[in-house]
């Protein structure tokens, strides 16, 4: 995918993220897209601290069609055991292909 896709999709990962403003306190807003063979086959967000990360509801979402797919994701996915586990072993085994995120996550 060319840059001109990934920014594309990205803005829907943002516009995901959106939907958690003011709720997600004291963890960030994240938003994720799942892309697979250049249709949207899954998105989520963050609804609240201690729940499934975005990239769980869009790993959800995507179902079957996960394999193989794009993640666009708003925040570097977490690689750490916290109230969840971490979000990079289950895009792992996902099977997603790549991962392009906005911002790398200081943690």
């Amino acid at each position: 995918m060319g840059f001109d896709q990934d920014a594309a999709y990205m803005k829907l990962a943002l516009l995901e993220a959106r939907k958690g403003l003011g709720k997600t306190s004291p963890n960030p807003c994240v938003g994720a897209v799942v892309v697979r063979r250049g249709r949207v086959v899954g998105k989520g967000w963050h609804r609240r601290a201690g729940t499934p990360h975005a990239e769980i509801h869009a790993l959800t979402a995507a179902g079957a069609a996960v394999a193989g797919a794009t993640l666009y994701v708003t925040l570097e996915p977490c690689n750490h055991h916290g109230r969840t586990p971490p979000c990079s072993e289950a895009i792992i085994a996902a099977g997603i292909a790549r991962v392009v995120f906005a911002l790398a996550d200081p943690n």
